[in-house]
């Protein structure tokens, strides 16, 4: 950067679905994500110098589900209702600044705040590298914020304060800095309302594994883990004949991805020792990209006590199996 000529701003792009997977399932409707998760994703990109994609995956009909839709305008009105009044006294002048300079700038009377934003004037390029930011409130200056680089827009959430005045001081840059507006706005708590998937039809409470103890695959929790370094099936007593129309599989919810299954076979049995293949596709098609709660739906029903997920292939071909949590369905 020292030896460039010019500077200039080109965006990064957050790509996320507004539902667990790209693609539409009917049994994802209850799963679109909460408003709460929807800000806090629009803060995280848009807010961090981003763009945001949202995927939003057409139905059956080829339409957005209600759902859907519904949530998409949630978001919009409570961005709108947001950031639509700046609290801050001529925060859009342009302020051409260095390294250490501070700028103070009078905040609304009697009005409560809690996210700060900034911008340069990206015509210019994007050229901070840090700064801190201080509200002063009940007669002295309280430290709320810092930030890296500022790019079109940065925000930062802080605790409710009834400010008086705002000082941004730019601790870091590369040459001189255009900031084309500063702001300070109110934005109402949130709160997440995200509902649980529901991986199983049956419930788990009598249900034991069979040859191993594998109870972190069955406890009804997707956060716990059953791992082992081999490609073992899993085999599960439900502790009673049911009638099986499908199964789930939820991968680790974690970083590490291994163990993983991408390939596998899927067995029932009355008694636990004369198995049946069921009739599903063998496959989960997208999981290394897609990490999401699988739902396998058979061809047909199938009287079972017992059910046996057999890996046969792991996302990187290695010998591991990881079972975040499995479950059966109903038809």
């Amino acid at each position: 950067v020292s030896k460039a000529s010019d500077l200039f701003w080109y965006p990064s792009e957050v790509d996320v679905s507004i539902r667990p997977g790209w693609f539409y399932h009917a049994e994802q409707d209850n799963q679109v994500r909460s408003l709460a998760n929807l800000v806090n994703i629009y803060y995280r990109s848009v807010g961090c110098n981003s763009v945001l994609l949202l995927n939003i995956p057409p139905d059956k009909r080829g339409l957005m589900h209600e759902n859907d839709v519904k949530r998409i305008k949630e978001l919009t009105e409570y961005i709108k209702k947001t950031f639509a009044d700046n609290k801050v006294e001529k925060g859009n002048r342009i302020w051409t600044a260095k390294v250490g300079d501070t700028k103070e700038y009078k905040v609304r009377k009697n009005t409560l705040v809690n996210t700060f934003l900034i911008q340069e004037d990206i015509t210019k390029g994007q050229r901070v590298e840090g700064f801190t930011v201080e509200v002063f409130a009940n007669g002295a200056w309280h430290h709320v914020g810092e930030g890296t680089t500022v790019g079109y827009k940065r925000l930062l959430p802080f605790s409710d304060s009834h400010a008086e005045k705002v000082r941004v001081t730019i601790t870091g840059a590369r040459g001189t800095v255009n900031i084309s507006n500063i702001g300070l706005y109110y934005a109402e708590p949130l709160v997440d309302k995200t509902m649980k998937v529901t991986l199983s039809d049956v419930p788990v409470d009598g249900w034991k594994t069979v040859g191993m103890d594998a109870a972190a695959a069955i406890d009804g929790k997707q956060e716990t883990v059953w791992k082992t370094e081999t490609l073992t099936p899993l085999v599960v007593d439900m502790g009673k004949e049911v009638e099986i129309a499908g199964f789930s599989y939820a991968p680790a919810q974690e970083e590490d991805l291994t163990g993983t299954i991408y390939k596998y076979n899927f067995y029932v049995s009355r008694d636990g020792k004369d198995w049946m293949k069921c009739d599903a596709t063998g496959e989960f098609s997208n999981i290394m990209h897609n990490p999401v709660p699988y739902f396998v739906r058979f061809g047909k029903t199938y009287p079972a006590r017992y059910f046996k997920l057999e890996p046969v292939t792991e996302i990187n071909n290695k010998a591991v199996t990881a079972v975040g949590e499995i479950g059966v369905l109903f038809k």
